[in-house]
């Protein structure tokens, strides 16, 4: 691994140019992204299927699509940093040339998973506001509880990362709910559009709900999971100096190589 070569250039960029970047990446790694998303999303949306079933009837005069819309949301919103892990896992390799494997992926995975659940789920909202908060528990590796006085909690180092940036934060996640819901109609009423095409289904059916819904819910996810990494970078590299970091630390590799 070449710390200074990398397949995404490592520089400063506004919000617009990460999700223009976050396209790039979803085409050029579309395959890998593809079984990443599908590893982390398909347990989650079968499991709300069977915990939702009751609620997936076209029944406007109860409300009951509202309530399953609501629940589907609530139960993405704690789901999400699992369900989405594998894919910040495998950009993370796939930055320096890499191609992490299966058991590579899963033994990372499982390694931050005590975190990922006490962090992310069971605290999930008191810590929402940090949302680089699962790539530190993923990508840095720091202890639950720092027993080495130079050594950094992931709580210590995750809120030493946002520090100061609560007005960016808001307006990064202001403008991707936006998006968010402008993609997510979209997705859902191109589904709808290809049924009337395809199969002459002029009605909203029961499928509409419970499958392109939270299909079309878990693709914005995914995408915008994608741009939180790159958003993760652009923030080492904007308070860190993370780009200046790896070119230092690939010259003392090549040093260290060549030294008798």
């Amino acid at each position: 691994m070449q710390l200074d070569k990398t397949r995404i250039a490592i520089r400063e960029r506004d919000y617009a140019d990460v999700l223009d970047l976050a396209l790039h990446a979803v085409r050029a790694f579309a395959r890998p992204l593809a079984l990443a998303f599908a590893l982390g999303v398909l347990p989650a949306m079968a499991l709300n299927a069977w915990l939702l079933v009751e609620h997936g009837d076209l029944d406007f005069e109860i409300g009951s699509p509202a309530t399953y819309v609501w629940w589907m949301l609530v139960l993405v919103f704690f789901e999400a940093p699992l369900a989405t892990a594998p894919i910040a896992l495998y950009l993370a390799s796939a930055v320096f040339h890499q191609r992490p494997g299966f058991r590579r992926l899963a033994r990372d995975f499982l390694a931050s998973l005590p975190q990922l659940l006490f962090y992310q789920v069971l605290l999930r909202f008191w810590f929402f506001r940090w949302p680089y908060l699962t790539h530190v528990i993923l990508l840095e590796r720091n202890p639950l509880v720092a027993r080495n006085p130079r050594q950094k909690s992931t709580r210590t180092r995750a809120a030493e990362l946002h520090a100061g940036l609560g007005g960016d934060l808001l307006g990064r996640a202001l403008l991707s709910l936006l998006l968010g819901t402008v993609l997510l109609t979209s997705i859902w009423l191109s589904a709808f559009a290809a049924s009337w095409l395809l199969l002459g289904e002029l009605e909203w059916s029961t499928s509409m709900l419970v499958l392109w819904f939270p299909l079309a819910l878990w693709l914005v996810v995914g995408f915008f999971a994608v741009a939180r990494f790159l958003s993760y970078l652009d923030l080492r590299i904007r308070r860190e100096g993370w780009e200046v970091e790896l070119i230092l630390r690939a010259e003392a590799t090549r040093w260290a190589k060549v030294s008798p």
